[in-house]
């Protein structure tokens, strides 16, 4: 039997100028023997997701971004709906059913079984499903480890080993045409003006919210893949790492790396795909979207305001 972590090992071994390991659970262990085996100068990206209830479950660890962090030519990267296991060195490459787990690779007593299939990465497919699994990613630096262990700590003092079903069920049958055409996820930006108020419709507080907020938090939460049935202090910690995966926002904390006035932010919004939904207002959305960032991920960027004009930048971290 041909276990798949030979055909890894094998695999890292022989690269010379790249890596990309993607899976949804990694371990840190398992992780950490197979980079032994690629050389330090050769660049690795590892892809993976970190969903709460699958953290506290053990079968992934937070602590594989301290096993990158301390390597060279290394950056983990998050996709929230990674499902795919894709692992590739220079122009070899290996698909199949496996993660990067013990059970998974044939290094446990209890060993899954598993498949892992050589393909050329010459192949179109392959190219083009690379190209949009990286695009599709977040890179994991210290601020956003950092904020996922916090929710992760939140959680296990509310003792939530696991989530239970929704709260509120949104009824797709009144939202569900206005959710299609307005708030796509590749065009998609926060509509409620208030973001405090959304854990309220989260938690099937509905009744606290005017008709308009209602109706907004609806339309974010139907587009947010959140998990279920967290208690505020995880929810608003865990939706900042959610935020940062939509493809609009994801240009916007680029682009504010370096300060920008609020002009400059508001004409980049005019310029993306947000621009093309009908009555798109680009100076109320990137109000809105302020508010959220500053809300949700409030160690992440500073607001200040020389000479009474707004400038919003991005912290700088490792």
């Amino acid at each position: 039997m041909i276990f798949p972590a030979n055909q890894l090992e094998k695999l890292c071994t022989e690269a010379h100028k790249d890596v990309v390991l993607a899976a949804p659970f990694i371990k840190a262990s398992v992780l950490e023997r197979l980079l032994l085996k690629v050389s330090t100068e050769v660049k690795v990206r590892c892809i993976t997701r970190w969903h709460p209830e699958e953290i506290l479950a053990g079968v992934s660890d937070l602590e594989v971004w301290t096993i990158i962090k301390a390597r060279p030519n290394s950056s983990l990267w998050l996709r929230h709906n990674l499902h795919a296991k894709f692992y590739r060195a220079d122009e070899k490459c290996l698909i199949g059913s496996a993660n990067l787990t013990a059970s998974a690779l044939g290094w446990s007593d209890y060993p899954n079984f598993e498949i892992l299939v050589a393909l050329p990465t010459a192949d179109t497919n392959l190219k083009t499903f690379e190209t949009e699994l990286l695009a599709g990613c977040i890179q994991i630096d210290d601020g956003l480890f950092e904020q996922m262990s916090i929710t992760i700590e939140i959680l296990k003092r509310h003792h939530l080993q696991k989530t239970p079903s929704l709260t509120v069920e949104v009824k797709k049958s009144s939202l569900e045409n206005l959710a299609q055409q307005q708030i796509r996820i590749n065009y998609w930006l926060p509509t409620l003006r208030n973001p405090e108020d959304l854990y309220l419709a989260y938690s099937g507080q509905l009744e606290k919210l005017s008709t308009a907020s209602k109706k907004a938090a609806l339309l974010d939460l139907h587009t947010l893949p959140l998990t279920p049935n967290l208690p505020k202090d995880a929810f608003e910690s865990y939706l900042g790492l959610i935020l940062l995966e939509m493809p609009i926002i994801r240009q916007v904390d680029a682009f504010v790396t370096t300060p920008q006035r609020f002009g400059a932010v508001r004409n980049f919004l005019s310029s993306l795909p947000c621009a093309e939904i009908p009555g798109f207002d680009a100076e109320y959305a990137w109000q809105t979207l302020m508010r959220w960032l500053r809300y949700f991920l409030p160690n992440r960027y500073i607001l200040f305001t020389p000479n009474h004009s707004e400038v919003f930048y991005r912290v700088q971290r490792s």
